[in-house]
């Protein structure tokens, strides 16, 4: 399986990511600018998607729109089909037909912080990534939305069983412990 070794230039440390095996890591680092680093590493890899802690929506469009556009422009879903498929993915994750529905038609600025993470993971779902990319996705969530956060990792590996998950984070913030394979902090 190949292997990514990460390192993280402020500090020095380094670690390697397996890819192709399923599993989950977790990688801390201390500064904003060393996690960035570590993300832009792992974005050269190929096949990754990263969902962000933010969202990472165009705020003009509706969240189906924004689902749709990486999805259609990567030929990964047609017109006709993408809405009754997005509503499947959300309902991957949890959420009742009728709340996806009702969520596809806000806007990023109408979406509560859970919803925005929720809405990009869906986005990341629909491209198929060979490695996930969680960043600072659990920062400013309650500890309720963490869990609920966590938990969505579970709707990846039913999509992408051989999947590699990589949670970054910002060591000193709050979050709750994910189960992962390997933990760094760097």
């Amino acid at each position: 399986m190949p292997t990514l070794v990460l390192r993280n230039a402020e500090s020095g440390a380094s670690c390697e990511i397996e890819r192709g095996c399923g599993r989950v890591y977790a990688i801390e680092a201390a500064t904003a600018g060393g996690l960035e680093a570590l993300l832009e590493e792992l974005l050269e890899a190929p096949g990754t998607q990263v969902a962000h802690g933010v969202g990472g929506m165009v705020s003009n469009i509706n969240v189906l729109e924004n689902i749709a556009l990486p999805a259609v422009y990567f030929g990964r879903a047609r017109g006709e089909e993408l809405e009754t498929r997005v509503i499947a993915m959300f309902g991957a994750c949890g959420v009742a037909g009728d709340q996806a529905e009702a969520l596809c038609r806000k806007h990023p600025g109408e979406l509560e912080p859970f919803e925005k993470r929720l809405a990009g993971f869906v986005r990341c779902l629909f491209l198929e990534p060979e490695l996930l990319v969680y960043y600072r996705f659990l920062e400013g969530l309650t500890g309720t939305d963490m869990e609920r956060a966590i938990a969505l990792d579970a709707a990846y590996r039913a999509r992408q069983p051989a999947g590699t998950s990589v949670y970054l984070m910002l060591s000193g913030v709050p979050a709750r412990q994910v189960q992962c394979y390997r933990q760094y902090i760097m």
